[in-house]
């Protein structure tokens, strides 16, 4: 890990603290060292002078003094940073108990390696014509210091580097204070470069490692786990803490890091070995095992297989962008070295990106996008074509379908609809637009789902419309405001949209939730059916989890939209101020209008405070008042201290029966396609049936550990109900298909409030369901369920995916109502942006309260951190030149070749549907055995048609003379999107 950390005191104080040492007496063998090419400039090599370095950090250099010139004639120089690079616990303990030298030199190589990293990040600020301009000069001087012993004297090998404020173009040129915006966005990923390292350097050192893919952390196999913990006093007083007081992120775990330094203990170096060998003797049998092991291995260089850098590399790459279109090109060395620690480093794989780059599969984005700061921002060809795609289908849609609702219709429905001057001129923009795919941008409590139901009664006989969103209990919500029938977007995804014709009007609502993948598969659906397509949502809310913001790029490409400025939810004038305010950027003034937002304590008091205040409330009122929170781990601090009030006041009972949960393992599409991202003790189940491995669809299937076929292959040993071992290739088969969980344990009581956190057929649930337990015996609950005020039973030993249903996700509060809101904003959470806050106020009616521990600072994040995805186009500067009316004249040949194809293709699904409708449904299996057939043949036909189409459009003569002269990029759009990495 590497720990960024700005210095404070004066340069004698900071010189003396890492010359002299601070909490133990520095020995020799912890060695210093001058480093950076400013410092070679210099001639400063070998071991740290103090007085040499202390001039530097008061920037006193080659006869130039940095600093600020202040009023008063004083000069203000910051002094630099402390960069820690710690190595893992085994680690230390292999190299500073049992004595092997050889680590600690592999250690300060792999420092060497991971600040070489981070030199390149080096920058200084300039002024060009009133712009501060970031430029970088990849040029630094560092002073290492590596130390052997924690602040609670535990063994542990680490490496100060104090990075002085100081850089320049070139040698001899003058010296500027340094810009570390670049190095601490790029801190992680040096981290990982110096595992890599350190981690190969181990494995020709004959050690073997356990790693942690998803985290990119290892340890050192064979060392005593409970060896490991005993010597990680440090680590477990910050963990504990931060575990305690439900703080998460970086910066608040900072946090626990000074509330819990203890007062320093002098010692010597040697008197420190001499504990640590005490310590160890009890485990001596293992380290006698662990160190024969590695005298068998023996030293051997270790060389890296190109083509195991390249799975990591591209891993880095799709992995990076589940998220978000454009990233780091840092992050996504990280993600590709995490994946595969001690097997591959940074110059294996940064050969592999850089070539993405020259073929154009990888592209440099010089424009702003999203909130984070783009280095070197990167976006993939593929993510570029999805969102080129969304161009065509906008382009495609225009006058592509016939209006919802004629005139006559709207007016005499508009008659008694009683809606706002503004909701009318929307209603009537997307009811007799001609246009297949629009949409309604209107801020939260517009009454969008309100003119969803003018809107179906006043269209055309024989519309038939549905509402879509992308959680159930949203699409549940629209459907039964405007009764109409609603199902979630994956659903319709996964039937193909079996059944849809060009007299569907499909409302999604909820659309800025959407990705771009799944906004894609909405939109093709719609080209081969004809299917109208309305998109509501609002995009100052909380985004997708995956990558994209296709609603607010469709819009920018030139989708018709109308607009709802105007909440009707808000009933108050300070609510509907703070929501106006808020969705302005004026997060200040927004805050000043919630009902009060309590300050002044630490992050684990916020939340003590939150729930004192909660339980004081009437119970009527508590049932209209929701809490709000950012992530899981706040949720069940709070709802695990709500239970204890509760409890004591006699509302749920005494008596709590410890059940069983499932809780989303959270691996993305790219993971679950890898064993190593399996842990042992988690739940799979999937959505298929998977005959050749003899895996049943819906049933559950326990990971035993991982195992390796013949051919080196690795795969996932599974366990079903009955105890039968399969071995499961996790790379065959859709990662859609595929459901992890883990296992974790619940409290339940009757009086209890759950929540439902899976949708359930076949018990009629939705996820984020409420309901309240008014019967529990041996496991069966008797839940009467918040939407329906229906009475069911549900087995929880068999039925898992539950949980308190006391605080909510704001994530999971999209869509709903409340007369009341508690929210808890920690400013350290790195959840905290406008969006959130945003979606979070906008639940209440009549009132909003908040908590957190600093109004100002609260304020100044909010306004800093929106929360808004990245675009392709955006980062790449095309939106202007991408829009549906520039790509429509740029294409014109081929999109008129596309329309002819379209109309063709929805007739014969037509005539398919009609025939199918006709002849009924088979009477035995022969008959649908040769419907099946049929049906295949006939998908065959028209791939090969398509194939022969797709070669004709690319004979020479074909091309028009505006693809000869398009983008590079446009031409791609052609082959389907497929991903050729």
């Amino acid at each position: 890990m590497i720990h960024p950390r700005r210095l404070k005191g004066t340069p004698a104080n900071v010189a003396r603290y890492y010359t002299v040492g601070d909490y133990y007496t520095k020995g020799d063998s912890e060695h210093s060292e001058w480093g950076g090419r400013i410092a070679s400039d210099l001639g400063l090599s070998g071991p740290v002078d103090p007085c040499i370095f202390q001039d530097l950090l008061a920037g006193h250099v080659r006869g130039q003094q940095l600093g600020r010139h202040r009023a008063d004639g004083r000069i203000e120089h910051h002094p630099g940073w402390d960069f820690a690079v710690n190595a893992p616990k085994s680690v230390s303990i292999m190299a500073l108990v049992r004595g092997d030298e050889r680590i600690i030199e592999a250690h300060e190589k792999a420092v060497g390696t991971a600040l070489a990293y981070l030199e390149e990040h080096a920058e200084f600020r300039r002024r060009d014509d009133g712009k501060i301009i970031h430029e970088t000069s990849g040029r630094l001087i560092y002073a290492r210091f590596t130390e052997h012993a924690s602040r609670e004297l535990d063994p542990h090998l680490h490496t100060h580097v104090v990075v002085l404020n100081m850089t320049n173009r070139g040698d001899g040129d003058r010296m500027a204070s340094l810009e570390t915006r670049s190095m601490y966005v790029e801190q992680m990923t040096a981290g990982q470069v110096y595992r890599n390292d350190l981690a190969h350097r181990l494995r020709e050192l004959g050690y073997e490692i356990e790693l942690d893919p998803r985290r990119g952390l290892f340890e050192i196999a064979g060392v005593p786990e409970r060896l490991v913990r005993e010597m990680s006093q440090r680590a477990e007083q910050i963990e504990a803490h931060a575990r305690e007081h439900g703080l998460t992120g970086q910066a608040a775990r900072r946090r626990s890091f000074y509330e819990t330094r203890g007062p320093k203990e002098r010692a010597t170096l040697d008197e420190l070995r001499s504990r640590w060998h005490e310590r160890a003797k009890p485990h001596e049998k293992s380290f006698d095992q662990l160190e024969r092991a590695v005298a068998e291995n023996g030293e051997q260089a270790i060389g890296v297989d190109r083509a195991l850098a390249g799975r990591a590399t591209l891993f880095g790459m799709r992995q990076s962008e589940v998220r978000e279109a454009v990233n780091n090109y840092g992050r996504m060395l990280r993600v590709g070295l995490a994946s595969h620690v001690g097997e591959v480093r940074s110059s294996d794989l940064r050969p592999l990106l850089d070539e993405h780059e020259i073929r154009q599969k990888l592209l440099a984005t010089s424009e702003k996008t999203g909130d984070a700061i783009l280095t070197r921002g990167r976006t993939t060809r593929q993510s570029v074509r999805r969102e080129l795609a969304l161009t065509q289908h906008i382009a495609l849609a225009l006058d592509d379908a016939r209006p919802v609702a004629s005139s006559d219709r709207l007016l005499s429905v508009l008659e008694g609809a009683g809606l706002t001057p503004q909701q009318e001129q929307a209603l009537v923009a997307v009811a007799t637009s001609r246009d297949r795919v629009t949409g309604i941008l209107g801020v939260a409590g517009a009454g969008k789902s309100t003119l969803v139901d003018v809107l179906h009664r006043a269209a055309e006989p024989g519309t038939e419309m549905v509402a879509l969103a992308p959680t159930s209990s949203a699409a549940a919500n629209l459907g039964d405001m405007a009764g109409i029938p609603s199902r979630t977007v994956a659903s319709l995804l996964a039937s193909g949209g079996q059944g849809l014709t060009d007299r569907h009007v499909l409302v999604l609502d909820e659309a800025g939730q959407l990705g771009s993948r799944q906004a894609l598969r909405i939109l093709e659906l719609s080209r081969l059916t004809g299917a109208r397509v309305i998109l509501l949502g609002d995009d100052k809310q909380t985004g997708a989890i995956e990558q994209g913001k296709p609603f607010w790029l469709l819009q920018k490409l030139g989708m018709t939209t109308a607009h709802l400025t105007e909440s009707m939810r808000q009933q108050t004038r300070s609510m509907k101020g703070a929501v106006t305010q808020a969705r302005a950027g004026d997060f200040e003034g927004s805050l000043d209008r919630l009902d009060r937002v309590v300050t002044g304590m630490r992050a684990d008091q916020l939340a003590e405070n939150l729930v004192t205040e909660w339980t004081r409330l009437k119970p009527e009122t508590r049932a209209t008042t929701n809490i709000l929170v950012l992530e899981n781990a706040t949720r069940l601090i709070v709802n695990s201290r709500i239970r204890e009030t509760l409890r004591t006041e006699g509302a749920i009972a005494a008596e709590d029966s410890r059940l069983e949960v499932l809780t989303p393992a959270a691996l993305s599409d790219e993971e679950k396609h890898f064993a190593r991202f399996y842990s042992t003790g988690q739940v799979v189940t999937f959505g298929r049936d998977i005959g050749a491995a003899g895996i049943a669809r819906d049933s559950e299937y326990r990971v035993l550990g991982m195992g390796r076929e013949p051919n080196g292959r690795q795969i996932v040993r599974l366990v079903n109900g009955n105890g039968r071992t399969i071995r499961w290739d996790p790379r065959l088969g859709a990662a859609r298909h595929i459901n992890v969980f883990n296992r974790d344990e619940r409290d339940l009581a009757e009086g209890d409030r759950i929540q439902w956190r899976l949708a359930s057929k076949q018990l009629d649930l939705k996820n984020a369901e409420r309901g309240t337990v008014e019967k529990l015996d041996a496991g069966i609950a008797t839940i009467r369920w918040d939407r329906d005020d229906r009475l069911q039973q549900v087995d929880l030993g068999e039925h898992k995916y539950w949980d308190h249903g006391y605080a909510e996700t704001v994530y999971s509060a999209q869509s709903k109502t409340y007369a009341r809101v508690y929210v808890l904003a920690p400013v350290g959470s790195g959840l905290v942006n406008g969006q959130n806050y945003y979606t979070a106020i906008t639940r209440a009616r009549f009132g909003a309260k908040l908590w957190t521990e600093d109004r100002e600072k609260l304020a100044e994040k909010l306004a800093a951190q929106s929360g808004e995805k990245t675009s392709a186009l955006e980062g790449l500067g095309r939106l202007g030149q991408d829009r549906a009316t520039a790509f429509g004249a740029r294409h014109e040949g081929h999109l008129t070749a596309l329309r002819s194809q379209q109309r063709l293709d929805r007739s014969e699904r037509q005539e398919r549907l009609a025939n199918r409708s006709s002849r009924g449904k088979p009477s035995n299996l022969a008959e649908n055995l040769a419907l099946r057939a049929r049906g295949a043949a006939e998908i065959v036909d028209r791939w090969l048609g398509a194939v022969v189409e797709s070669h004709r459009a690319t004979e020479p003569g074909r091309v028009s003379q505006e693809d000869r002269k398009a983008p590079s990029l446009d031409p791609e759009l052609r082959r389907g999107g497929r991903d050729d990495r």
